[in-house]
């Protein structure tokens, strides 16, 4: 009869034993996990968040850890060996030009991809000083040596007449060349402008999206809360009940 209150009185230890240690091992997981987790996810809902965080004011404590995130990543990058060729991965951004028909952008690109430098303008036929004119010459290479003098004449005179008409016209075309440049310069003021509200406006969305769901999470996050405090008070009147029962059996077992 003691044999078989002593094994009870044993499994009771060991079922108290079992509770106890329920409760702490979730502890030490979490005190692991706490150690191991990286800054965003000390944030016990950041796996429901799938957009950018809305930044409504200045945040000292958000700077702090934004800049912490950027050193953790460029300390992993050089690590890596990743600084230099962080680009090789992504593809080349879409041109404009690079579609037009007969354009030496793709050409270029390839050139600068194979590092072949630049072919030079090739002035063989623009030099008439060198060559040296010889009455054994046929009436070809006459005929040639001719054709190289008027082609090299009639480029000085087109020069000739750019010279004239830029001493002419200098302010007035500098103007207009100005103009594009200032077209130009317009056309991506309001381009940068447009990107810069399409931003904000998906940053709106953002904020607006997630808002909609506080509720929701608060409401789960007050839910798991009460669930965890009525868990904790039935495991200790667990603990009471095994306890007032281990009592009572020693003293009838004195008794």
């Amino acid at each position: 009869m003691e044999t078989q209150i002593t094994q009870g009185e044993t499994e009771e230890q060991n079922l108290l034993s079992e509770v106890n240690k329920e409760e702490d091992q979730p502890e030490k997981e979490e005190g692991k996990k706490k150690k191991q987790k990286k800054l965003y996810e000390l944030n016990e809902l950041h796996h429901l968040v799938n957009a950018l965080p809305y930044i409504d004011s200045h945040d000292s404590e958000l700077e702090k850890n934004a800049k912490q995130l950027v050193e953790e990543e460029m300390m992993l990058m050089q690590k890596q060996n990743e600084v230099k060729n962080y680009l090789q991965n992504f593809d080349i951004p879409p041109s404009v030009y690079i579609k037009i028909e007969n354009s030496v952008i793709p050409n270029e690109i390839k050139r600068c991809e194979q590092q072949i430098s630049m072919e030079k303008l090739n002035l063989d036929s623009y030099n008439i000083e060198s060559e040296k004119l010889d009455q054994d010459k046929n009436m070809e290479q006459w005929a040639s040596t001719l054709k190289k003098h008027q082609i090299v004449l009639e480029n000085l005179h087109n020069a000739l007449i750019n010279v004239e008409l830029m001493n002419k016209y200098k302010e007035v075309m500098w103007s207009e060349h100005m103009k594009v440049f200032t077209h130009i310069d317009i056309n991506l003021q309001n381009s940068i402008k447009l990107l810069k509200d399409e931003i904000d406006n998906i940053n709106k969305q953002r904020k607006l999206h997630q808002l909609s769901y506080v509720n929701d999470l608060s409401a789960l996050q007050n839910e798991r809360t009460e669930y965890k405090r009525k868990n904790d008070i039935v495991l200790e009147e667990i603990k009471k009940l095994l306890s007032e029962n281990l009592r009572l059996r020693y003293r009838r077992n004195v008794a």
